[in-house]
């Protein structure tokens, strides 16, 4: 059985992915990245979603990115090209287990304005990993797997709920979500949310404020 590597955060998106590798067969690794964020429930729940698709092994990496940030940014920080940065782990790793497949649930539609988000970036980022990885052993090429990539938010939903996803484990990105994963329902990323399960047809599982 292939190997292959998830970039899980707890959301949408990524559990999506997870869901579309396992549907694929491949042997699951979760990674989880703990850099510092406000919305703490979203990271909580990539533990319980790496736990319930019985992952072979999950990690979470710590990344001190607030010592890159001016002081009025570091209590709750955001990760600039923060794709770039987990991809790189997940190349780390995928040499270290001998995996040719990593998934990662980004998404260029809703956010496009991120230019590690596109998919120029992944396909950049996939031919830098070829060049990278010693293409010994069981790995012949590096695969880098958006199934989100040109997908509505309420199209991902209806290709996960035919995946069995259960999105009641997901959090919105809200960064005004309080430590019981209530959501504020009024940012970008709340309204999204919504939309997205309303236009899919599907009960919104999210607790707003």
């Amino acid at each position: 059985m292939k190997k292959g590597i998830v970039i899980v955060n707890g959301g949408i998106h990524s559990v999506t992915a997870l869901a579309v590798a396992q549907s694929r067969e491949f042997e699951l690794y979760a990674l989880s990245f703990d850099y510092g964020q406000k919305n703490r429930a979203k990271l909580d729940a990539a533990g319980k979603i790496a736990q319930k698709y019985e992952v072979k092994e999950h990690k979470i990496i710590k990344i001190n990115i607030a010592e890159l940030l001016p002081d009025d940014q570091k209590e709750s920080p955001t990760v600039p090209a923060r794709n770039n940065l987990f991809l790189s782990f997940a190349l780390s790793w995928a040499e270290v287990i001998k995996a040719g497949d990593i998934f990662i649930g980004v998404n260029s539609i809703e956010y496009g304005d991120n230019p590690d988000c596109r998919p120029a970036f992944v396909h950049t980022f996939e031919k830098l990993g070829n060049v990278a990885i010693k293409k010994e052993g069981q790995i012949r090429k590096l695969n880098v797997w958006s199934p989100c990539m040109n997908s509505s938010t309420a199209e991902i939903i209806s290709r996960g709920k035919g995946l069995g996803v259960d999105y009641s484990m997901t959090y919105s990105s809200c960064t005004e979500m309080t430590d019981d994963g209530t959501a504020c329902g009024e940012c970008f990323y709340c309204e999204n949310r919504k939309c997205g399960f309303e236009e899919a047809g599907v009960p919104d599982p999210t607790k707003y404020r």
